[in-house]
């Protein structure tokens, strides 16, 4: 192996690892006295520096170029917005998380990274989202609290086994064995288990679009899989079973309680972007919602909604030009997707139906830290090089 790819292969793990934490500093990862997430971080930026370094031509079109608009104006707003609004620790949290994790990555994956190493990449984030399942396992069976594996919450958790679920249906559809199926079933269970409806509705959207796209290929296997699939839950009991798992039973008996209180962030989103059509500064939605309903005080420091919490505090010029970002790479990846519809070496149908999952997820229970993941998908769909496998035929 080349040098250049095991320096490729270090900086892909240890980006795959700083995707996982979400942060420069988590306290939860003190082992004898040591801080894990120190040590991960600078490794990360020093490993970054000679990568961005090594971009001598940055070659632009429309959508990257409003890619880039974005990623600046998260980097100028704040500290600007900061002159006239308060900040506190979780503002600047937010802020240096994302600039020096999301910002370096998007940069270097747009501009470095190729087909090879879209698919390292993807390798280590599955073997990342397995050890994390393992994890998730040993807390279901060790404790009767919601998932919340590393700290990172039952939300986040599901997130994750969804995401290891996709990637490993559509990395290669064409050869998905029984391993393959038996982890699938694995990952689901767990994110059931973690009884967040958020990430299992999005799963179930990105899950319809795919029938829709594919009904004449795939609906005779669905409706067999489906029957054969139902019966067995049916005479068997099993769901019983599947809901005794962890949290699961949460999904099918909680109440309205989590739409009514996404439709108050909705509501009181709309009315601080009304107030504060430039954004009143990362961090400050839950401040500032409260200052205009004194009365209705909010205990939830973000509307658990990325649009919307990017219209709130970095103004409507900037929610407008992430909307339109969000649709028109989605877009593109629908367009190379059908156009190399019949290559099994493609990356497209991975990159889009993974954004559009995350894309659903960030409506539902989405921030800009929890969306990091997003913001690397649509980067790789600005890759300028095609990311398919063109497979000589023997003749």
């Amino acid at each position: 192996m080349k040098i250049k790819n095991i320096f490729s292969w270090i900086y892909i793990l240890l980006a795959c690892a700083m995707l996982a934490i979400g942060r420069l500093y988590d306290e939860r990862l003190e082992f004898l006295g040591i801080n894990l997430s120190i040590i991960l971080s600078v490794s990360f930026l020093l490993v970054s520096i000679p990568l961005l370094l090594s971009i001598k031509r940055v070659k632009h079109f429309n959508t990257k170029r409003l890619f880039y608009y974005f990623l600046s104006i998260i980097i100028i707003f704040p500290p600007v917005l900061c002159l006239y609004f308060d900040y506190d620790d979780f503002g600047f949290e937010k802020y240096f998380n994302f600039i020096f994790i999301v910002i370096p990555l998007v940069i270097i994956v747009i501009e470095t990274f190729k087909y090879n190493d879209v698919r390292v990449f993807f390798k280590i984030l599955l073997g990342f989202i397995i050890a994390l399942s393992l994890i998730g396992l040993f807390v279901v069976s060790t404790s009767s609290d919601r998932l919340s594996v590393l700290g990172g919450g039952p939300i986040v958790f599901a997130r994750w086994m969804n995401i290891g679920l996709i990637i490993l249906f559509f990395i290669k559809p064409s050869r998905i064995n029984k391993k393959n199926i038996l982890l699938m079933l694995f990952l689901l269970v767990l994110s059931l288990a973690a009884g967040s409806k958020g990430p299992v509705l999005s799963l179930v959207i990105t899950l319809v679009v795919f029938f829709f796209l594919n009904f004449q290929k795939i609906f005779l296997r669905v409706l067999f899989f489906s029957c054969l699939i139902g019966s067995i839950v049916f005479f068997s009991g099993i769901n019983t079973s599947i809901l005794g798992i962890g949290k699961t039973e949460r999904l099918v008996t909680k109440g309205n309680t989590s739409i009514d209180a996404r439709m108050v962030f909705v509501s009181r989103s709309v009315d601080l972007i009304l107030h504060y059509p430039l954004g009143v500064g990362l961090g400050n939605w839950q401040v500032y919602a409260n200052k205009i309903k004194p009365t209705h005080l909010l205990k939830h420091q973000y509307p658990h909604n990325l649009v919307l919490e990017i219209f709130a505090e970095l103004g409507i010029i900037s929610g407008i030009l992430f909307l339109i970002l969000l649709l028109k790479i989605l877009f593109y990846n629908y367009k190379k997707m059908y156009l190399n519809k019949n290559n099994e070496h493609s990356f497209y149908p991975l990159l889009f139906y993974l954004q559009l999952y995350l894309m659903s997820n960030s409506f539902f229970s989405g921030s800009l830290n929890d969306s990091r993941l997003l913001f690397v998908v649509m980067a790789m769909s600005l890759i300028e090089t095609s990311l398919i496998l063109k497979v000589k035929k023997n003749v």
